[in-house]
Order: structure tokens, then sequence, then C-alpha cells
């Protein structure tokens, strides 16, 4: 890369590079006692106190794993530590973090007016559409110092961290080291603050929402097509924003397919009816699954929901701080197969669950409530859990809860009744 070409890649200061923008431009003290600068405004999801613990947070994780700089590529990543919001990171976008040092954010120019309008950061270099990111950022570590004998963390378990980026790295920054620092965002996310739980608070009231119209609207001849336009409708005119993943409402024998929606084919007088509906604010989300009957339900149908439904209850009855994850889907598996259905519960008990972007809704990467998973669970994790019960061509029935554990156990998100519901 000449030098010419990196000059356009210089680090710009967003004060500076806006007009009639509402912020304030400050600086907060962090743990270590540097002072971070920091755009202010009424457009962030959390206070900047929350913002500069989750920069402790990782600058702490630096210090143990001595790096000079860390590379944030995921989307969740980014939004988790920035604020920054925006559907559009099927493009280049990263965060360089120096050590004790202020991030600078290498953005696509076409986007890089979201940074003001969602983020706190006050540092960011473009990355112009004929450019391959990978170079911009190497630009910039050179500018910042970090392009020498250092040692900088990468997402190398990421979705969007790919071989060729790294490879690009090696090959320019030949006397830096590249290390897995994926767990360091991971490890940051895993444990949600009151303010984060707030937020996800006001999801699960979406979901409930949107739940019980998806129950109104059920009745015989609705297609899983009208049902799943009413429960969409529900999320978006009550404030919800765009989810990692679609709602999934699926009517009859549909409901045996996982991760699939809505359809063509109508309920009938004596049917199923299942809901797995997700909502999100800020990028923050809460799930729900239930099931409904209508007319008269079979008696397999209410032997699974019923199982479902207990192996929630153990579950949240098992979860507190020093369980472990295996613990806690070992006694929610047991209801399943006691009750005779355990060829047929083949998920996972939950996932965590916290900030998203498609192509999920839930952070199981980060941990989940499955077996051979022996970190204990600690209070400020969250999660959600449907034990679900799918029998292909016949029925799908779960009963899930979005929860947060606790000092002393867990509490749920929602406020719907956990029950079976048949509709005349």
């Amino acid at each position: 890369m000449t030098a010419a070409i990196e000059a356009d890649h210089k680090i710009l200061d967003v004060a500076e590079h806006t007009e009639h923008v509402t912020f304030q431009k400050t600086s907060r003290k962090t743990s270590n006692g540097y002072y971070l600068p920091m755009i202010v405004h009424d457009r962030l999801a959390v206070s900047p106190e929350e913002y500069i613990r989750r920069y402790d947070l990782v600058q702490d994780a630096m210090a143990r794993m001595d790096l000079d700089a860390l590379l944030i590529r995921g989307p969740e990543n980014i939004t988790y530590f920035s604020g920054y919001e925006t559907p559009g990171y099927y493009r280049y976008h990263s965060v360089i973090v120096p050590r004790g040092g202020e991030p600078v954010f290498v953005v696509r120019d076409f986007e890089w007016i979201n940074t003001p309008e969602f983020a706190w950061s006050t540092k960011l270099a473009k990355v112009y559409d004929w450019d391959y990111g990978p170079n911009v950022t190497a630009s910039v570590l050179r500018q910042l110092g970090l392009g020498g004998a250092k040692r900088i963390g990468v997402e190398k378990r990421g979705f969007f961290y790919t071989v060729e980026e790294h490879e690009t790295f090696c090959r320019g920054l030949p006397e830096t080291e590249f290390v897995d620092g994926t767990e360091i965002l991971w490890n940051a996310r895993m444990i949600k603050s009151d303010e984060e739980i707030a937020v996800m608070r006001k999801s699960a009231a979406l979901v409930d929402n949107a739940m019980l119209a998806g129950y109104e609207a059920s009745r015989p001849g609705a297609s899983g097509d009208e049902i799943n336009a009413i429960v969409n409708k529900t999320l978006l005119e009550h404030g919800g924003e765009y989810m990692g993943l679609p709602p999934f409402v699926l009517a009859g024998e549909r409901s045996c397919l996982p991760h699939q929606t809505g359809g063509t084919n109508r309920l009938k007088n004596d049917d199923v009816m299942y809901f797995e509906i997700s909502a999100s604010k800020h990028r923050y989300t809460a799930a729900l699954m239930r099931t409904i009957f209508l007319g008269r339900p079979k008696d397999e149908w209410l032997r699974a929901a019923q199982a479902c439904i207990d192996a929630a209850t153990v579950a949240m009855e098992t979860i507190k701080p020093g369980v472990t994850p295996h613990e806690a889907d070992t006694a929610a598996r047991a209801v399943t197969t006691k009750a005779g259905f355990a060829d047929l519960h083949r998920n996972r008990l939950g996932y965590s669950i916290g900030v998203s972007y498609p192509p999920d809704w839930g952070e199981g990467e980060i941990i989940s409530l499955q077996q051979h998973e022996y970190r204990p669970l600690q209070p400020g994790m969250t999660f959600h859990m449907p034990p679900l019960c799918l029998k292909y061509r016949e029925f799908g029935i779960g009963f899930s809860e979005s929860i947060v554990v606790t000092e002393t156990g867990c509490e749920r998100l929602s406020n719907l009744p956990r029950e079976i519901v048949i509709k005349p």
C-alpha cells in the first residue's frame, strides 16, 4: 500500500467530521486512571458509565493476555463495546482497541454516519467500497504505532474474521504476533449488568404482547401466514426492532419443522399451534416459546406439553450460581425422558441470550445449557431455555422461558403463564 493511499485512511475525529449533530464531547475516567474521550448523547442504548465498565473489562482481559491491541470484528461485539448499530455488517467493520488508549473504529464510508447516531467512540477511519478492509486496518495499526513487534488479539472463532483476513495481516505485518482473543468479548458479554437486563425486560414485554396477539388470531381456518403476519405487526407497531431470527409461527403438522415459519396450511378444528417469538430493543433480545391447542387435543400432545412445561420448571428450580449447565440440562432431560419423549427432545436445554444480529437471536457460542458444559453459572447470566418435542409431520410442542440467573436462583423475563392453553 502506498503512502498516498494510506493518507486517505487517516484517523478522523467524529466531532470535527459532523455538522448539526447533537452530542457532547467529554471524557470519563477508567479504572486504570485513563480519561477515555467519548461523545455522549441521548441515543446511546445505555449510560456512559456502562460503556466505561465494558471498556474496563476488555482492558483488564487484554492486560492478562499481554496484548498491545485487540481487533473487534463481530457485529454483536462491536455493538456491545461501542453502541454502534447497523445491519450493514456484511461489509467490513472493525474496532481497534489499543492497550490503555482510545479505540479507532474502522468503518465503511457509506455507513460512518451511524457512528454519532449510536456510538460513543470519537475516532474513525474510513473504508471505501473499493478498499480491502484488512488493508485499511493494517494502515491504521501502523498509524497507531502497532505495526511492529506487537501482540494483537483477533477473533479467530468469530463468524466475520476470515482466514484470508488473518493471512493478510500476517503478510502485511510480519513482525506482529496475532493471537486468539475471541473470548475477551464473549466473557465480557456473558454477565449482564442491571442496565442490560432492564433493556431485555422491555424486549420480553414486546414478546408477551405478540404472543397474546398470536393466541387471539389462532382459530380454525386461519393460516400460518395470517397468524404470523399478526405476530410481526404486533412486535413492530409496539416499538420492536428487526430480530436476529424471524418469529417461528407454525400451524398444525408444520409445527414440527425446526426454524421454519408461516405457511399456507390452515388450522383445523382440533389442532396444534406453535409459537417461538423474539423481540429486540437496542439489539438486546428476549424470546419465548409457547404451544396452544384448538378443540380437542390428542392425549399425546397434552402429555408432551406437560413434559416440556415440567422440564422448564425443574430446570428453573435447579439453576442457581455454582450449578453447571450440564446439571441443568440433565435435570430437564430426565423429565422428558421419564415422560417417554427422549427421542423427540433433541435440542440443548438453552443458550445465552443478549445482543443479537442475524443470523441468530442467541449467544450460544458464548455459553449454552447443555451436556458437557461445566463452567459454573453466575449471577447476571441470561438464557433462553426451550424444552421442545418434535415429531415429524405430526407435531412440534414446546414451552420456553428467558431467564436471568440471580444470587439465589433465577428469574423469568416474561410475565405470561407457562401452562396448557386450549381454545374451544
